[in-house]
C-alpha cells in the first residue's frame, strides 16, 4: 500500500472532511483537495502520513484515558 492509499484509507476510515485534514497536516484546504484527488501530481507525503497518524492516535489515547 503506498503513503497515498493509507492517508486516503485513514480518511475514509475516519469520515475526515478536508479541512479537518488541512488541520492536523498544516496545508491549505485546497492543497488537501488536491492531494485527495491527486490533481496535478499532488500526492500526500510520508510526512502527512506520520503527522495524520500521530494526532490522532494521541486523540483516541487521551479518549481512552478519560
Amino acid at each position: 500500500m503506498t503513503t497515498q492509499e493509507k492517508v486516503l484509507y485513514i480518511i475514509e476510515l475516519l469520515e475526515l472532511s478536508d479541512r479537518q485534514v488541512s488541520a492536523v497536516i498544516g496545508k491549505a484546504i485546497s492543497t488537501v483537495t488536491h492531494k485527495r484527488g491527486q490533481i496535478g501530481r499532488n500526492k500526500f507525503t510520508d510526512e502527512d502520513l506520520q503527522k495524520l497518524k500521530d494526532y490522532y492516535i494521541e486523540t483516541l489515547n487521551k479518549i481512552k484515558s478519560i
